[in-house]
This record gives C-alpha cells, structure tokens and sequence, in this order.
C-alpha cells in the first residue's frame, strides 16, 4: 500500500512488472496531450500513446518509456498497462 499522500503505482507490460511503488505524482501521455495525476483524483480509464510515464518520487524523478496502453486510477491506484516499453 502506498504510504498517505502518495499514488501506489504498477507499471506492467506483456513481459510482467516493470515497476511498483509509491510515487507523489504521476504524467502519462494520453491521447490529446499528457494527464497529471495527484492523489485523491477521481477514478479514471484511460488510452495511453506513445511517450514518457514520468513519475515524481519524492526529490527524483523517473521516467519509462511506452508505446501504447491505458492507465486506470481508482483510490489512489495507478496501474499503467503498456503495450510495450520503448529503449
């Protein structure tokens, strides 16, 4: 479970899990531009493209990045599901 005030974050390709962990804030591209998300933000289903998921972990920042997929936030929850990651 992510600690108070953070997003528990998954990021899974066909391959398996490619990160889990608690991060402050997280950016994926979406298809008309990019998506911020904070904790407590309403639940969401969304189509990912191509481009980065940034994810604000404490004073670092991570980036991964996908070709495709969706994300899905519910109750500070945020499951990235990409079609793939790029090199």
């Amino acid at each position: 479970m992510a600690e108070t005030g953070a997003l528990s974050v998954k990021i899974v390709t066909k391959r398996g899990l490619s990160w889990q962990g608690a991060a402050q804030y997280v950016q994926v591209p979406v298809e008309d531009g990019s998506l911020g998300i904070l904790p407590h933000r309403q639940p969401l289903l969304a189509r990912l493209k191509e481009g980065p998921v940034i994810l604000t972990i404490g004073d670092d920042t991570k980036t991964f990045p996908v070709a495709g997929g969706f994300v899905s936030v519910d109750s500070d929850v945020v499951t990235v599901v990409a079609e793939g990651m790029e090199s």
